[in-house]
This record gives C-alpha cells, sequence and structure tokens, in this order.
C-alpha cells in the first residue's frame, strides 16, 4: 500500500513538472513578417514593423530579446498584452495566458532602428506545446516612406519632444501601414525611414545617400553587397500595391546655397528619381498598382503638383497608379508628425483611392 502512495505522488510529481516544463517553439511554428535575416540564434531586424507569430496552447509564453534600442509590443489574439521595453543584454519576458486553449500570440517591432538590428531569439511556452499556423496571406503591400509611414512620434500629446520621448511615443502596429494591412487582411513590409526622401534628405543632409540607398537592404546597417542582405532575392514577396510616400524630406525645406543644385534642379531630380524607383519595383515585382502619396507642405507646396505629375506620366506608361492627397490632419505628434487619429484618417483616404484602382489582388 505504501508503495502505491509513492507511485501516486511520484507520478503526480512528474505531471506538474511536465506542466511546468519549458520548451521553445520549433521554426516551423514560428511566421514572420517584414524584413528581417534569419540567423542560427534567432532573428535580426532594423526596419519598423517587423513582427513574428505563432500559434501556441500552454500556460504562459516567453520572448527572448537581446535589444538595448528598441520597443515591442507582445500581443495575444490580436490585442497588446504588454509593452517591452528596450534593456541591455538578453532576457526572456513572460506573459500568461489566459487557459490552455489556443491562442495566436505575436512580438511586434514597434520601432525603427536603422544603425541598431535587434535580435530576437524566438518564442518558449510553459506547460504545452506549438500549434500548425494557418498559410500567410496571398496579398502582400509594401509601404516606401519616411518617418510619416515609421509612425514616428504617433503616440504623443505633444509636438515637443526629446529624442528618447519619440522613441517612446513611436508605435508602427499604429501606423496607416498596419491599419492598411488589416483593412485589407494582408501582409505588409514598412520600409519607412526617417529623414530620408527620394533625392534629398531633410535639410539637406547626407548629401551621399538617399532613400533609395537602403531600400534594397534587410538590414539598413549593412552594405546590400553583404551575403544576404540584398532583399531583392529575398523569396515570397510579390506585392500586388506598393505605396510610396517619399517627398516631405525633399521639399520640406528650402534647397541651401551649398548644396549644389537649386530648387528648379531639385525638381527635375526628384521627377526623374520617382520614375526611375517605379520601373525598378515593376520589374521586380511583376507589374504591381502603385498609391502614390503627397500632402500639402507649407508654404511654398511643392510636393503635391510633382507627385501628380508623376501619377499622369505612368499613367500615360500604361501603370496602375492611384494617387491620395493627405488632407485635413492634424499634425500633433512629435516634430509636427501625425498623430494616432491622423493615421487612421490618412488611411481611410487610402483606402478610398486604392479602391479606384479595380481588383489588383487577382493577378
Amino acid at each position: 500500500m505504501k508503495h502505491a502512495r509513492r507511485l501516486i505522488v511520484l507520478g503526480l510529481l512528474s505531471f506538474a513538472a511536465s506542466a511546468h516544463a519549458e520548451q521553445t517553439v520549433p521554426q516551423w511554428a514560428v511566421q514572420t513578417e517584414g524584413r528581417q535575416i534569419h540567423r542560427a540564434d534567432g532573428w535580426q531586424a532594423t526596419w519598423p514593423g517587423v513582427n513574428w507569430r505563432a500559434r501556441v496552447a500552454a500556460q504562459a509564453v516567453g520572448v527572448t530579446l537581446n535589444d538595448a534600442v528598441n520597443f515591442y509590443s507582445l500581443e495575444v489574439d490580436g490585442k497588446a498584452a504588454q509593452t517591452i521595453a528596450p534593456a541591455a543584454g538578453e532576457r526572456t519576458i513572460w506573459q500568461d495566458l489566459p487557459d490552455r486553449k489556443p491562442h495566436l500570440v505575436r512580438l511586434f517591432k514597434m520601432t525603427q532602428s536603422p544603425d541598431n538590428p535587434g535580435l530576437f531569439r524566438g518564442f518558449t511556452l510553459r506547460g504545452g506545446h506549438a500549434l500548425e499556423l494557418p498559410p500567410k496571406p496571398r496579398r502582400q503591400i509594401e509601404f516606401i516612406g519616411d518617418s510619416w509611414t515609421v509612425a514616428y512620434g504617433n503616440l504623443s500629446t505633444t509636438r515637443d519632444c526629446t529624442d528618447q520621448q519619440i522613441v517612446e511615443r513611436s508605435d508602427a502596429s499604429q501606423s496607416f501601414a498596419a491599419y492598411l494591412g488589416k483593412l485589407y487582411g494582408a501582409q505588409i513590409q514598412n520600409n519607412g525611414m526617417s529623414g530620408m526622401g527620394m533625392v534629398r534628405n531633410w535639410g539637406g543632409n547626407m548629401p551621399q545617400v538617399d532613400y533609395r540607398s537602403y531600400h534594397p537592404r534587410l538590414l539598413q546597417n549593412l552594405p546590400v553587397s553583404t551575403p544576404g542582405n540584398n532583399a531583392d532575392h529575398r523569396y515570397n514577396w510579390q506585392p500586388q500595391l506598393v505605396v510610396i510616400a517619399l517627398g516631405i524630406n525633399d521639399f520640406g525645406t528650402d534647397v541651401g546655397a551649398n548644396e549644389g543644385r537649386s530648387q528648379e534642379q531639385l525638381a527635375a531630380d526628384y521627377l526623374k528619381a520617382y520614375h526611375g524607383l517605379i520601373a525598378e519595383l515593376k520589374q521586380r515585382y511583376d507589374n504591381p498598382a502603385f498609391l502614390l502619396a503627397a500632402t500639402f507642405l507649407w508654404p511654398a507646396d511643392r510636393m503635391r503638383p510633382l507627385v501628380s505629375q508623376v501619377v499622369d506620366e505612368e499613367r500615360q506608361k500604361g501603370t496602375t497608379v492611384a494617387y491620395v492627397d493627405w488632407q485635413n490632419i492634424e499634425l500633433t505628434g512629435c516634430n509636427w508628425h501625425p498623430n494616432l487619429s491622423d493615421h487612421a484618417k490618412m488611411a481611410a483616404q487610402m483606402d478610398t483611392s486604392i479602391r479606384t484602382l479595380g481588383n489588383i489582388w487577382d493577378k
């Protein structure tokens, strides 16, 4: 009898241990979205909006990070469960799950970090197991833009922000890009980069590079020639729609006397580069549709007429293209950037323009 009781106790202890055992979610059970590089020890990313998903049935899920720069959102079933602040060193952050039923968990990179690739080691489960995820959506949208696209300072209630507050108050999961991805049930790439223009950066900064210098890279901090860093060679990315929103930095400030070109030459360079980028993307992605965005820039309104011209000239070439003029936005985020309400409004205006393109998804 004592022997039987001992076996029962050992069995209960074994069951309890297994119920709390930790196991790593295998790679086959993790879906990725956005530009990133997969290494032996995890995933690295610099662009905003990169995310990882897993479907699990467990008591708790952990995410292991080594990232001293970026903020992340850990979501459960589409709702933010906790915000993870940057911290030095490797650590695992745990989130209890309400029951052992299947749940969809997602880790979302809220911020951009062009010079600092964060490392996500993967998901860990406590007292549970990973489940198979449904196939990725067939619809794909690529967003090309600047700080407006990355949702710079969109959480802020004041325009005055320190550098640290800009990072703390930026959330790409609440950008117009994220909203449109959800609206259309599409995979997205938020390939936005603050301060960059089509041919000229904000205030004429860094004249040796522009946005086009970084667009071919999976990690912005490495040259495109680095093995495995060429985004053109990334498989399974063939967006039906490309959204381009570049020009705020080109024309938001007047050309300086020391920049080596006039305001008129800047306009000509911009038009040529814009058409060139579209031609490259049409070839790479097998003639996707395009949405080109612009807005009024005080006081000269230089951006909207030029983007409208690009749209007209591309239509004459047979390009499937629409135009959106962002209007009635408050710009009360950090440093006169769109706030949360603006991003929702901008997404709605973009949706109206996208719907003029017809059925672009069943190519």
